[in-house]
């Protein structure tokens, strides 16, 4: 009977540890590596060359950027930071004000992106941008802007692709 007890604690000890199947791995803070050439790349001008930030710390977080180069000076970058919340407190203060800080224009509620995002046009100038909420992650995902303005809707599916690799 003793050995049948050890075995099953031991069988609950490995299983309790187990990665879950599918399960997505934990974010390293290499924001560069959330995004392969050919996601960047879909978006005009933007390439697939870039460069990690060193992480910088926050109230109750640590922030990652990956910065994304244009093309040509007149073409758009794309920077993508993540801040990974340790402090559900600041985590909740943070996706209450996700709307807030985002590139001129008014911002829109999108639908079908994490937990909650939003969009909105960059005045001109300046690109558009989106700041979605997932799980214990706030990822601010911008495009600066040299040529004809974009609409808010080119960065969706790249906020797609970061929801999906952070969930």
């Amino acid at each position: 009977m003793g050995g049948r007890v050890r075995y099953v604690v031991v069988l609950a000890a490995v299983l309790a540890t187990a990665p879950v199947a599918g399960a997505a791995p934990a974010f390293k803070g290499n924001v560069c590596g959330l995004l392969t050439a050919k996601q960047v790349t879909a978006i005009q001008g933007v390439t697939a060359a870039c460069k990690n930030a060193a992480p910088l710390p926050g109230p109750g977080s640590k922030q990652y950027t990956g910065n994304w180069a244009g093309a040509t000076p007149k073409s758009p970058g794309l920077q993508v930071t993540v801040v990974h919340y340790t402090d559900p407190s600041v985590l909740q203060l943070a996706v209450h004000n996700l709307k807030q800080g985002l590139p001129g224009g008014t911002p829109t509620k999108v639908t079908g992106i994490g937990d909650g995002a939003y969009e909105a046009k960059g005045p001109a100038g300046n690109g558009p941008g989106i700041h979605v909420a997932i799980g214990k992650y706030i990822a601010y995902i911008n495009l600066t802007q040299g040529g004809p303005a974009l609409s808010p809707s080119v960065l969706e599916q790249i906020a797609k692709d970061v929801v999906a690799k952070l969930s």
